[in-house]
């Protein structure tokens, strides 16, 4: 099998700044602190008035920048840890895919200038293609219009509509060839089915099963490699 690209690299590198950010707010938030009792010290020994006022000043906003950073800090921590998952959910994937037969797969493909990656592009064992976002959580996933539960966990953005989206511009790139736009949930407890849009939507253990049924669009293996080679070189060279 043909692969290019790193499968969770894009949020990868998100966790690794968000982890930055975050140590450098905590880090913030700990001079701030100190800053702030110091100034308390100033307010309760310093006879002198004005210098009394104005280290009750400084303490008061040191105080409150100390809290700020502090929150941001845990804000920024949190979110890195959720991207930490969401990596290990996309590596997950790609175990998979890798067991699949599939001929060709780009990781973290940018297919345009505009907009987010696709988490993985797959040319199939059959010789088809479809777009596949990766999407973290466990439990039974439900679809109500724009509207992606996991269990009681309400999914951020449209993930059908991504995967959508993902696959109207790669079939753009491929010269308008059908493909199937999938959102793949790893922790997924119920059976694969195709939203009212045409998405399909499974678990890791059914990805094999819904690739199969994506249609065939090239006429060769040897097609489809230099196609996903040519698509990778040309928007992510």
């Amino acid at each position: 099998m043909y692969e290019v690209g790193r499968a969770g690299g894009y949020v990868s590198q998100q966790m690794w700044r968000r982890r930055a950010t975050g140590i450098l707010y905590g880090a913030a938030a700990a001079v701030l602190a100190v800053v702030a009792l110091g100034s308390l010290v100033g307010v309760v020994y310093t006879g002198v008035a004005p210098l009394r006022a104005l280290a009750a000043v400084v303490g008061v906003a040191a105080a409150g920048g100390s809290w700020y950073a502090w929150a941001r800090s845990r804000r920024t921590l949190r979110q890195a840890g959720q991207a930490a998952i969401g990596a290990r959910s996309e590596r997950e994937v790609r175990a998979v895919i890798r067991r699949t037969g599939s001929i060709a797969v780009a990781y973290g493909i940018k297919l345009g200038d505009r907009g987010g990656d696709c988490d993985a592009v797959v040319f199939t064992e059959g010789c088809g293609a479809a777009a596949v976002e990766v999407k973290t959580g466990h439990g039974e996933v439900t679809v109500d219009g724009d509207t992606m539960r996991v269990g009681r966990r309400v999914l951020p953005k449209n993930p059908t509509g991504q995967a959508v989206h993902q696959a109207r511009r790669l079939s753009r790139a491929l010269g308008r060839k059908p493909v199937l736009a999938i959102v793949c949930v790893p922790g997924m407890t119920n059976r694969a089915f195709a939203t009212a849009t045409g998405v399909w939507v499974c678990s890791a253990d059914d990805l094999k099963t819904v690739l199969d049924r994506v249609p065939r669009v090239f006429g060769s293996t040897a097609e489809a490699q230099e196609t996903m080679k040519r698509l990778w070189n040309k928007y992510n060279s």
